[in-house]
């Protein structure tokens, strides 16, 4: 058996050797969000400036970067707003704290939004 093991690792070496574009390292892509489904998504709650909305509103830093699955851009924050409403004060509670949040993700023509369920928040401590 292990005469046979020795005889395909030194295969496997050759035709490594014999091919090596064939081994390419590859960085991960991010993970896309689903959207019109209920996740859960972690990250800090922050105050908007401007940038993603007029007005006050607030956002969620994320954890970790994601791929939208509106556009597939990598996205680090995200507008927090409920779909056909003008409340974009959501989660103001929770404002600077690292929280989990369970909601949607949905597409407006703007970009990416996430709607919190504000029943499932919890602190990040």
């Amino acid at each position: 058996m292990k005469v046979s093991s020795r005889g395909l690792l030194a295969a496997a070496a050759l035709a490594a050797g014999a091919f090596p574009g064939a081994v390419v390292a590859v960085a991960p892509l991010p993970r896309t969000s689903p959207a019109l489904q209920d996740i859960w998504i972690s990250g800090t709650i922050q105050r908007g400036n401007g940038e993603f909305a007029p007005g006050d509103y607030t956002t969620i830093r994320l954890d970790r970067p994601a791929a939208s699955p509106c556009n597939d851009k990598v996205v680090t924050d995200i507008l927090l707003g409920q779909a056909g409403t003008t409340e974009h004060l959501l989660l103001l509670p929770y404002l600077n704290q690292r929280v989990a949040v369970k909601g949607r993700i949905t597409c407006p023509d703007s970009g990416i939004q996430f709607a919190p369920t504000p029943d499932f928040v919890f602190p990040i401590y």
